[in-house]
């Protein structure tokens, strides 16, 4: 049995008095990819930082990569818990070079920025570029961040909604490619047609863990108007 990467157990979290999260309960094993999806308000991105521990008074039992992330050195989770946030954001006006540079990895930033067609815009302020642009680069590095898949677990948050079908796609394969070299990879996304690509869809609503299954028993006719409000193609 595959190593077991991400265990959240009875996992809640307040904030103004709204619970945000309600009792979840999750695991993810060495190689396995699942698709997080729920409405806006479901608590989706709450639940990856929870898991990247990001949440430090979210309670409940979290193990990241055998670590409790909420009490970690950050030095000791760094390239094993990679976190993509849905809005990344740096404190000063980087180029796409310098943003690069952060990953310490020369060699896997080039590819990685060649793959996201990054490479032309090495010189370009973070600032100049297109929000899909930008999402590109901020992926680009921390694809480049990790050196070994096996056992590392990366949380996206709507990894591909500024972007454009080509970087979308180079996204997706990069999902897979993880999986198979043995990440556990966990992402939220409004994307239906891709989330139905995952061998495994969890979904919230309000917080609370409405379905945990492959694609064909978690999207409901009910899960679809919860998530969507029609019919998702």
């Amino acid at each position: 049995m595959a190593d077991l990467v991400l265990q959240l157990s009875r996992v809640a979290h307040e904030r103004n008095g709204r619970r945000l999260l309600d009792g979840v309960g999750l695991s993810l094993r060495a190689g396995e990819a699942a698709a997080l999806v729920g409405a806006n308000g479901a608590g989706k991105t709450t639940l990856l930082r929870a898991a990247a521990g990001l949440l430090p008074a979210a309670t409940g039992e979290i193990t990241a990569t055998g670590l409790d992330p909420r009490t970690a050195p950050p030095a000791a989770t760094a390239r094993r818990r990679l976190y993509a946030e849905q809005h990344p954001s740096c404190a000063w006006d980087q180029t796409v070079a310098e943003l690069g540079a952060l990953a310490d990895r020369p060699a896997a930033w080039a590819d990685w920025a060649e793959r996201f067609a990054l490479t032309a815009l090495a010189e370009r302020p973070l600032a100049s570029l297109s929000g899909g642009e930008r999402q590109a680069a901020h992926l680009a590095r921390l694809f480049a961040s990790l050196e070994e898949p096996y056992g590392a677990l990366l949380l996206l948050d709507e990894p591909t909604a500024a972007l454009d079908r080509a970087r979308r796609e180079t996204v997706h394969a990069a999902v897979q490619a993880w999986a198979r070299a043995g990440a556990a990879v966990l992402v939220a996304t409004h994307d239906a047609a891709w989330a139905r690509t995952f061998p495994r869809v969890v979904a919230l609503e309000e917080g609370r863990l409405i379905a945990d299954g492959p694609p064909a028993a978690a999207f409901t006719a009910e899960l679809v108007r919860a998530v969507w409000g029609a019919p998702a193609t």
